[in-house]
């Protein structure tokens, strides 16, 4: 049984604007201005799982998460006031200061663990899994926002039962040293009720850990991660699609032999966001994390 507390605070995004809303709820040419939009991501992790003959493992995650988002329209010119007017109607179409809270999907894997796989004294893991939808989704925003209706583009989950696939690989390279890989990855394939079709999404990382007591543990690594395009009705979507690098650093402890514990951060070293519009940049990510067996 497992309990991951994780929080991202101040993560950024935003874009250029020219278009508002006339009072007569028309989408009309502004003067230039931007949106900015700001949230603070905090995620908790439940997770429950069964070992069976030492060799395979059945997982249950169960995320939550709280999502406190902060929205402005900024104005680096002058513009009327009937033009600034209208863009902030937009603007408050678009993204609006509030927190939005729910569970996300769910996630549900079976595993397979080998010791000694293809090289001496190694720790080898395999799941595949499935996601199952309870997340909060959204209808089409891209339709809306073309409209000048209020929408939300922030969702808990994808509406779709997608495929999951996770690997770790260990090997000690002495008492006191071993170094790991570990990969995942989420493939939606198809579309939900209200025609969305999340991003493919893959994670990969090497670490290095030392063990400097036979109860503490410290490591360090670094973790890319890959977001792809989604898309609304096969259309793509512009907030979408990213890659990052983040550098890993993690403190581990056994307080007893049945509970364990770490404190880890994902630092960000290098961003590339494919669609240059409102994806969010990453914040550093803190987490606390503990582990009982029974």
């Amino acid at each position: 049984m497992g309990l991951d507390v994780s929080t991202s605070r101040g993560l950024k995004g935003g874009h250029p604007e020219i278009e508002g809303i006339a009072e007569d709820g028309s989408v009309i040419e502004v003067g230039d201005h931007a949106h900015r939009v700001e949230m603070d991501l905090t995620r908790f992790e439940f997770s429950l799982s069964r070992t069976f003959d030492k060799s395979w493992d059945v997982v249950v995650r169960v995320p939550y998460f709280l999502k406190d988002q902060t929205a402005e329209t900024v104005f680096p010119n002058a513009i009327s006031e009937e033009d600034k007017a209208a863009a902030i109607r937009l603007g408050n179409a678009h993204h609006r200061t509030d927190t939005y809270e729910g569970f996300s999907d769910l996630e549900v894997s079976v595993g397979w663990r080998k010791t000694s796989f293809l090289l001496e004294g190694s720790v080898f893991r395999f799941s595949l899994g499935v996601t199952v939808p309870v997340g909060d989704t959204e209808n089409d925003p891209l339709v809306a926002g073309d409209a000048g209706l209020e929408h939300l583009h922030v969702q808990f989950g994808n509406g779709t039962f997608d495929p999951l696939v996770d690997f770790y690989f260990g090997l000690p390279l002495n008492e006191r040293f071993a170094v790991s890989l570990f990969g995942r990855g989420r493939f939606p394939f198809y579309e939900n009720d209200q025609g969305y079709q999340g991003s493919l999404e893959g994670t990969l990382g090497p670490r290095l850990t030392w063990l400097p007591h036979k109860r503490w543990s410290f490591s360090a690594g670094m973790t890319g991660s890959y977001y792809g395009y989604s898309e609304w009705s096969n259309r793509r979507d512009p907030n979408s699609g990213q890659f990052s690098l983040n550098a890993s650093l993690g403190f581990g402890v056994k307080i007893t032999d049945q509970l364990t514990a770490s404190l880890n951060a994902l630092l960000p070293v290098y961003t590339k966001t494919f669609s240059g519009e409102d994806s969010l940049d990453p914040a550093p990510t803190f987490s606390l994390s503990a582990g009982w067996t029974f």
